[in-house]
Order: structure tokens, then C-alpha cells, then sequence
């Protein structure tokens, strides 16, 4: 099983799989929401930087410290507060790797009985430190899962019909 130290590396990396990854894309590419309801590209890295801290190390930091509850997190609110009209992916992607170092450092930090120490998220019961260490690359991996199927629209218009209804299910 993964260890937090594992876990802080494989965090720590995801800033440079998505510059390589996305290189190639123009940011016009990277603002267009697949649907109305679903995130950009640049908007899925807003989140994951505000989750870095929201969702994530706050909430595993007062965990740690003995706070008996922990509080939730808004994903519409960060991107609602960006405008990602006018940012840039390497100006997001910097913000993600300094949040990323802070992330590091905490995991590297925890020890086994910080991993056990638990509060409560209501309305949905007790967690230990340890669910939201474990949590956090499910979660990136889940994120990285959606700008993947993001990217993949920008192919379908140069398929042929056939191929496009063989891979859509159409």
C-alpha cells in the first residue's frame, strides 16, 4: 500500500504530467466547457488548487490538531470566483506547484498517529486523517480522468462519421 511519503510524490508530480500533457493545446481549448454544467480544463485546475487547501490540507491539519469537526468544501465556489478568461495555463499551473509543496510538506510530516487521528464532516459522520490522505490522489486521478475526456472531444470533428459513432457508441 502507499504511504503518505508515496502518495506527497505522486502529488507532487501531477503539475508536470499536465504541462506535458497539455502543452499542445491552445488556452482557447483549454477555457471550452464540454457542456454547460462541466469544467474547462483551466477550471479543473482552479479546483484542484483550491481542493489542494480546502478540501484537503486544511482539513487534515485540523484533524491533526484535535478539531472535533471539519468543514466542508464548495467545488462551484472556486471557480466561480476565477476568471479563467484571462489566466493562463502556466500562470495555474505554478499556483498548483506551490500549493503542491505545501501539500508535500504536511504529508511527509504525518505520523502514524496523525494518520488515525479522526473528526467529523457533517452531515456524513466520522473520518480519520488517513481517509483524506487516501482521498487526495483518488481525487487528482479522478480530475485528470475528466480533462482527458475534455481533450478527447477536440478529435471527433476529424474523424469520419464511421469511426466517430464506433468510439460515441452512436
Amino acid at each position: 500500500m502507499s504511504s503518505p511519503s508515496d502518495i506527497a510524490v505522486t502529488l507532487a508530480n501531477l503539475p508536470s504530467v499536465l504541462r506535458t500533457l497539455l502543452a499542445p493545446f491552445d488556452d482557447a481549448v483549454l477555457r471550452e466547457r464540454p457542456a454547460p454544467g462541466e469544467w474547462s480544463v483551466l477550471e479543473i485546475i482552479v479546483h484542484l488548487i483550491a481542493t489542494d487547501s480546502g478540501a484537503f490540507r486544511d482539513r487534515i491539519a485540523s484533524i491533526v490538531a484535535g478539531e472535533p469537526t471539519i468543514g466542508g468544501f464548495d467545488p462551484w465556489a472556486a471557480i466561480n470566483e476565477r476568471d479563467t478568461s484571462a489566466i493562463t495555463l502556466v500562470t495555474l499551473l505554478d499556483e498548483l506547484i506551490a500549493e503542491r509543496e505545501q501539500s508535500v510538506a504536511l504529508l511527509n510530516a504525518l505520523s502514524a498517529d496523525d494518520l488515525a487521528a479522526t473528526a467529523v464532516l457533517e452531515p456524513h459522520g466520522t473520518f480519520a486523517a488517513r481517509d483524506f490522505v487516501y482521498e487526495w490522489p483518488f481525487h487528482d486521478q479522478d480530475h485528470l480522468r475528466q480533462i482527458l475526456a475534455n481533450l478527447q472531444q477536440q478529435y471527433l470533428p476529424h474523424m469520419g462519421d464511421l469511426m466517430r459513432d464506433a468510439l460515441t457508441g452512436n
